[in-house]
């Protein structure tokens, strides 16, 4: 196994408060290591061991290394790279911060899984690579996820390519970006969502679904608040390029463009409960919204 080093220190803080994720430091170069600080190595067993001891209580942040990618060839449970988070902690990438799932990896695996009770936040990184038959390629949140300046980039799972949040559970995204993540199963390139969802200066782009939702699909139950941000360029071979709707879905601030699906290319839902607020759905195929004149605002 890899070591880790925990070193006394000054400052840092990671504040999980409302609808921000806010980092009084800009990056893991800025936090002087502090008690409750692990500096991690840039080796993939020394993040596991570190993300256990945090687990126990042993951190409240894990700082990892600048121009790093920690490459996971072994699963530390069958179903997730990393040991499942049952704690309360924050993982900050150093800047060019990656944590992907190996391409040499012989089984498949999601990067992340955030158990109910517990509270992860992320920050300053990416998560690249996971792949699972189960949800939520890169992350599966069950619990409280705190997202900013993270990149989802080319995970892959049954549903929510990127990111799956579970019924009960509450995911923040402040500027995070999805980008080519794509799912075998119903719907969700970029993001399944079953709880309560806040996507927020981020944006969905180049996600694939089979079926429902290219970019985000909110189910029965979920409520999907998107604020100033971009769904671009996904793909559904079903309903809703950019977006599926089941449950509730505000888009306030935001474009929905050039996406493509079967019918309501932009937005899909099976309901009424989507709203628009100073948003523009254009330019998507092979129409805007679907069913017809059931998100007012929309124009196909």
């Amino acid at each position: 196994m890899g070591s880790f080093v925990r070193r006394p220190g000054i400052m840092a803080s990671v504040v999980l408060a409302g609808a921000a994720l806010t980092l009084t430091a800009p990056a893991a170069q800025a936090l002087a290591a502090v008690p409750g600080v692990i500096n991690v190595p840039c080796n993939a067993n020394a993040l596991k061991v570190a993300v256990s001891t945090a687990n126990g209580g042993g951190a409240a942040v894990l700082a990892l290394s600048a121009n790093c990618t920690y490459t996971i060839v072994a699963p530390a449970s069958p179903t997730d790279g990393l040991p499942p988070i049952t704690g309360n902690f924050a993982l900050v990438g150093g800047g060019n911060t990656v944590i992907r799932r190996s391409p040499a990896a012989l089984s498949s695996f999601r990067v992340l899984e955030v158990n109910s009770g517990a509270s992860l936040r992320v920050s300053n990184l990416s998560i690249v690579n996971g792949k699972t038959a189960g949800l939520g390629g890169g992350i599966l949140n069950g619990g409280t996820l705190g997202i900013r300046n993270v990149t989802f980039f080319k995970n892959m799972a049954t549903n929510g390519g990127a990111l799956s949040n579970s019924a009960g559970a509450t995911a923040i995204l402040d500027n995070a970006t999805m980008s080519l993540n794509t799912t075998t199963g119903v719907g969700g390139g970029g993001i399944i969502n079953f709880g309560t969802l806040t996507l927020a200066v981020s944006s969905l782009s180049g996600n694939k679904a089979p079926i429902n939702g290219g970019g985000l699909n909110t189910q029965p139950g979920g409520i999907s608040h998107i604020i100033r941000s971009q769904i671009v360029s996904n793909v559904s071979g079903g309903l809703g390029g950019g977006l599926s709707n089941l449950g509730t879905t505000t888009i306030s601030g935001s474009s929905v463009r050039f996406n493509k699906a079967s019918s309501g290319g932009g937005i899909a839902t099976g309901n009424t409960n989507v709203t628009l607020t100073q948003s523009t759905v254009t330019s998507n195929k092979p129409n805007n919204c679907s069913p017809l004149n059931t998100i007012p605002g929309c124009v196909n």
